[in-house]
């Protein structure tokens, strides 16, 4: 991440950006930028969203906090309610190579392809204590999520960056991402948000 002190105006009140790991051997213990690329399928919404995000703390607890979200499909959030698909996602993979390309409606890109790699384990900061209870923005409105911690915890899959083009937060990041990885399995999350 570069620019900490503009993304922390970013954050929900009180909130600081913390310093993690995501995985247990590969990258620097620091403040992280994530892009968070995965598909969705549930009751209100089918497609696929990317999410850019960071992990803040409040008292000894962390949070993911989405600071940008990109869809093709319907998405509802604590500051615009509902709101309609944004961006074109397309994603394919097939064990060896990922695929992954967002263009957003005013055609910024980003383009991804990854040849698979090693299982590494991923930090349980990281993947389950961050995941409890979500922010969007700088809104104070948790998100809570449950989930299988077991489920969440399980191995991931480590991408050897092939190509990538990316327009998206160019001021907030490094050029190249220290690491990458993909969930090879599917994972069960039910989020409740306040209705107001």
């Amino acid at each position: 991440m570069l620019n900490l002190e503009l993304v922390k105006d970013m954050l929900p009140s009180g909130m600081e950006i913390a310093n993690v790991k995501l995985s247990e051997n590969y990258e620097t213990f620091g403040p992280k930028l994530l892009f968070n690329c995965y598909n969705i399928e549930s009751r209100w919404m089918k497609g696929s969203r990317l999410e850019i995000l960071t992990i803040a703390k409040k008292d000894d607890n962390f949070h993911f906090v989405i600071l940008d979200c990109l869809t093709n499909t319907g998405q509802w959030d604590p500051i615009n309610r509902v709101k309609y698909p944004n961006a074109d996602i397309f994603f394919n993979y097939n064990q060896e190579i990922l695929n992954y390309e967002v263009i957003d409606y005013n055609k910024k890109k980003l383009i991804f392809t990854g040849e698979s790699q090693q299982l590494i384990n991923i930090n349980k900061r990281f993947a389950v204590e961050s995941n409890h209870q979500c922010y969007f923005k700088n809104s104070d409105i948790p998100i809570k999520l449950e989930f299988n911690e077991e489920n969440v915890m399980k191995p991931v899959r480590r991408l050897k960056i092939l190509n990538l083009t990316n327009d998206l937060w160019t001021e907030y990041r490094m050029d190249i991402p220290e690491i990458a990885f993909i969930h090879e399995h599917e994972m069960d999350f039910k989020a409740s948000l306040p209705f107001y």
